[in-house]
């Protein structure tokens, strides 16, 4: 047996602890009777019930662990020496990390901070690890683009049609305006968090770890991302509510990566998630 098959047969240390967080996230909202989330950080959003918040994800994993691919996944950094990736993964962590504490300090560093820690700290630290080593491919070739169908499409009908879709209720800006933000957090939300999140972290994560533990860390790092909205006087709540929706969001964009290798389904899965187009879209059908 190899060691990525004895992974996948004994649940490691890492995995188990990532399961724990998300079990316990959801029974403290459920114990401290706070059953709805607002999803969105914009003003006015609406909030949620737990189950709608759980569900659509959850459907997406269970239809994507029966769809298979009809070829075998495979590792973008097979040809990279064990050392270099583990620096790199390193690296990518404790950008993530520190991303997390700096966000909270105020709105004005969330650009910057995110275009510094989320694509210019990678891409120097690739270039110092890499030598005069092979390039690492950020955007390998999608494995299909059909398999993840059904999984995609579960989820957006559970979550963005019916019966878990949450109202437009948040005011919104001139024309000009929403046109301009929407660009920018596609840039740097659906594309650039997927690039980091998924095709950087959790590819190099799965070669140290294995497939499970990589995304149980991706995902939980990609929910401290969202720091900033645990409010000072409830952190214990704040932290719950972040792993409960954006963890395990982050979770079913995890598996989906793993099991399919194509980043541009999760960047669109990601981009209907952020924009307001898609509810405004809705309403009107």
């Amino acid at each position: 047996m190899t060691p990525t098959d004895s992974r996948r047969a004994t649940p490691s240390p890492m995995t188990i602890a990532g399961l724990a967080a998300f079990v316990l996230a959801y029974a403290f909202l459920v114990a401290a009777g706070d059953t709805e989330i607002v999803r969105s950080a914009d003003p006015g959003a609406s909030g949620v019930s737990l189950w709608a918040v759980a569900l659509p994800p959850l459907a997406a994993l269970a239809l994507a662990r029966l769809v298979t691919p009809a070829r075998e996944v495979p590792s973008p950094l097979a040809a990279l020496p064990e050392t270099r990736v583990r620096r790199e993964a390193w690296t990518l962590v404790a950008a993530a990390l520190l991303l997390a504490l700096v966000l909270p300090l105020g709105d004005v560093l969330y650009l910057p901070a995110k275009l510094l820690l989320l694509l210019a700290v990678p891409l120097l630290a690739f270039r110092l690890t890499r030598g005069d080593g092979h390039r690492a491919r950020t955007f390998p070739a999608p494995v299909t683009w059909i398999a993840p169908l059904p999984a995609v499409l579960a989820w957006f009908v559970l979550s963005q049609v019916w019966p878990f879709a949450s109202p437009l209720t948040q005011d919104l800006p001139d024309p000009v305006t929403l046109a301009v933000a929407s660009l920018v957090t596609f840039l740097t939300a659906s594309v650039l968090e997927e690039v980091f999140y998924r095709s950087w972290l959790q590819t190099r994560l799965e070669v140290l770890y294995g497939r499970w533990p990589a995304i149980m860390a991706s995902a939980l790092l990609f929910a401290l991302m969202h720091s900033a909205r645990i409010e000072a006087g409830a952190p214990l709540h704040g932290l719950a509510a972040i792993v409960a929706n954006q963890g395990l969001f982050g979770l079913m964009l995890g598996y989906l990566w793993a099991r399919y290798r194509n980043l541009w389904v999760i960047v669109l899965v990601h981009t209907v998630t952020n924009l307001v187009y898609v509810p405004m879209l809705i309403e009107r059908l």
